[in-house]
């Protein structure tokens, strides 16, 4: 018999990469705020997340995997801010609790995109 309390259960988001401009380096303007194009991105994402009514958790693991064209692809974890701070609004919660763990990623994609697994903490 399969004990309820202990299957994890994972809620996926698939986004489009769209680029440098989605790292932590490149998605504000200095000091004057996030650019409009990963504003609309992460209102995207939030929206996403917002959709699969994600249960509220202490805390919640965030898993990223990437599929890109070539070997220009990004340091996955300068991705996590931007990301993170989608996924706050998205589910209502303090991104404090989110850990992130990197799960790697593939070349050779046509349309790059990130598989973004969200998985709940204890309750």
């Amino acid at each position: 018999m399969v004990d309820m309390e202990k299957v994890k259960v994972e809620y996926k988001v698939v986004m489009p990469y769209i680029g440098g401009i989605l790292s932590e380096n490149a998605y504000k303007w200095g000091t004057r705020g996030t650019k409009p194009f990963v504003k609309r991105w992460m209102r995207e994402l939030a929206g996403k997340a917002k959709e699969l009514d994600i249960p509220q958790a202490e805390s919640y693991e965030i898993e990223l995997f990437g599929r890109f064209t070539d070997e220009r692809r990004p340091d996955l974890s300068n991705l996590h801010k931007v990301i993170g701070d989608a996924l706050q609004k998205g589910l209502g919660v303090n991104d404090k609790t989110f850990r992130f763990v990197d799960k790697g990623y593939s070349l050779g994609h046509l349309s790059p995109e990130l598989e973004i697994t969200i998985t709940l903490g204890e309750r």
